[in-house]
């Protein structure tokens, strides 16, 4: 109890198949507008900044074609207010509002300015001018922090000992580029919600086909299949198994191994309920010899007549062979049980022998002694051929089946009847193979129609007259038809009025 707790405890630890799914595709979808998003930026970025340039380049040819600043004087608002009409240098026509212009010869700063957005000229800080003069006249555009005014893209040119230095502000990419950052985080975020919602509804609905496979295996676990009905009458649906090919999958498996564990569970109890109808067969079988012989004891041990306790003894002796055959048979077919369970594993009990075996002279011999010791039946044999006929096997074994075949027909029938005893080779296959064909018929009384069924199972009787006083134990038949089969060959019978055949067919010798 403790042990199914804790993995009860322990599932519910683990996140389920759909949660797990949701949760995959959110962070797929995360990761992927992350990536598209700073490759969206990136190339964004790289497409302003190159706007940007392009407007530096012009604004830079505006500043070297513009008056001659080397006699123009700086602006004289200190202020940083203002306007000087003398200074038409900065904040030429055509240069837009907040573009720095400085001019340096020589190390000195001749101007170092720019106008905003209302035409007022402001100076530079000597920091700012240090940051200008800084830059490279190659004609490059760079960037520069110029303090409390920003960050600035700068382009300086040389002419004639001056140098010209133009910078345009990175304040609208920057504020451009944080824009294009707050619409991608938005539209991340409602499409991750959105994504969310309906992987986890596409993945329920997807699922519930499963969560049904997985509601059959809890029905099939409460069920008592141990002392119920061993049919299981629960199934994964046939709409279910056509939702998608995963499930259908794993409930065709689930169906199939449901059918197994089905047919086992008959196939146990019935040999659990043949296993209790042996027993009692058995123990009734021991039941009377033994009886017999304790009354004849008790008989023997109160008399002093020595003619009657020779009778008692012979009585007892009879009895105890009789005993002895039927727990020999027992054991022969549990022998034979056993090789058969064993098929494709290390035998349990001996197999039979494969040294050859005539089976025509068991067959005569056979029909001789039931000539003699049964003379009011008609014994007929019919043997082809003057080779003897030879198949791969068990003497003993293989004596026993003709020996029982022959025993039932003399037992079984009443006096006056034609017994017939046929062995013939029968052609198996093109390649010479064959067949040895033991056929033991008779003309007396057809076996009763209900019995063919049952008729090689222990302890069977063909008819109800054919009781246990007939002196046979029930497992003749049983015996014949585990020895034919331990040597790979078939038995039947055919019963009608006028004639009972039992057929065995036995591999012959290549």
């Amino acid at each position: 109890m403790r042990a199914e707790r804790a993995a009860r405890a322990g599932r519910a630890r683990v996140p389920s198949l759909r949660w797990r799914i949701t949760a995959a595709t959110a962070l797929l979808l995360v990761v992927t507008n992350v990536v598209v998003g700073a490759v969206t930026v990136v190339a964004f970025r790289g497409y302003l900044v190159d706007r940007l340039d392009a407007e530096l380049a012009t604004a830079a040819s505006r500043t070297v074609g513009g008056p001659d600043g080397a006699h123009a004087p700086p602006p004289t608002s200190s202020a940083g207010s203002g306007s000087d009409p003398d200074n038409a240098f900065i904040g030429a026509p055509g240069q837009a509002a907040g573009t720095v212009v400085a001019i340096f010869r020589g190390g000195d700063t001749v101007l170092a300015g720019y106008t905003d957005d209302r035409g007022r000229q402001h100076v530079l800080t000597s920091a700012q001018e240090r940051a200008l003069a800084a830059v490279p006249s190659d004609g490059h555009p760079e960037t520069v922090d110029l303090g409390r005014l920003g960050s600035y893209r700068t382009q300086a040119v040389g002419d004639s000992g001056d140098v010209f230095v133009t910078a345009l502000p990175v304040g609208d990419l920057d504020a451009a580029i944080g824009r294009l950052l707050l619409v991608i985080g938005v539209v991340t975020a409602l499409g991750l919600v959105v994504a969310a919602w309906a992987s986890a509804v596409l993945v329920r609905r997807s699922l519930r086909p499963l969560e049904r496979v997985a509601s059959v295996a809890s029905e099939v676990a409460a069920l008592d299949l141990e002392r119920g009905d061993p049919v299981i009458p629960v199934r994964v649906a046939p709409a279910d198994l056509s939702a998608n090919r995963e499930v259908a999958q794993v409930g065709t498996a689930l169906n199939r191994l449901l059918g197994h564990v089905a047919r086992a569970l008959t196939v146990r109890r019935d040999a659990e309920a043949g296993m209790r109808t042996f027993i009692a067969d058995a123990s009734h079988e021991l039941r009377t010899p033994i009886a017999t012989v304790r009354a004849y004891a008790e008989l023997t041990a109160g008399s002093s007549d020595v003619e009657a306790i020779h009778r008692n003894v012979h009585r007892i002796g009879r009895e105890t062979v009789r005993m002895g055959d039927l727990v020999e048979e027992l054991l022969l077919l549990a022998r034979l049980d056993a090789g058969a369970a064993s098929v494709g594993e290390a035998p349990v009990g001996p197999a039979p022998a494969h040294d050859p075996v005539d089976l025509t002279s068991m067959v005569v011999e056979a029909t001789m002694d039931a000539r003699t010791t049964s003379p009011g039946h008609r014994w007929v044999l019919q043997v082809d051929g003057d080779e003897p006929l030879l198949v791969p096997g068990d003497a003993g074994q293989l004596r026993r089946v003709v020996t029982n075949l022959v025993t039932n027909a003399r037992v079984h029938t009443p006096e006056g009847t034609t017994v017939v005893v046929s062995l013939q080779r029968v052609p198996a296959g093109p390649d010479g193979a064959h067949v040895a064909r033991l056929v033991v018929a008779n003309d007396g009384p057809p076996v009763p129609a209900e019995a063919l069924p049952t008729l090689f199972d222990r302890f069977t009787r063909g008819e109800a007259s054919r009781s246990r006083d007939s002196g046979t134990s029930g497992l003749g038949l049983a015996i014949v038809r585990a020895v034919v089969a331990a040597h790979g060959g078939s038995v039947r019978v055919v019963s009608g009025p006028g004639r009972t055949a039992f057929t065995v067919d036995l591999p012959g010798e290549p």
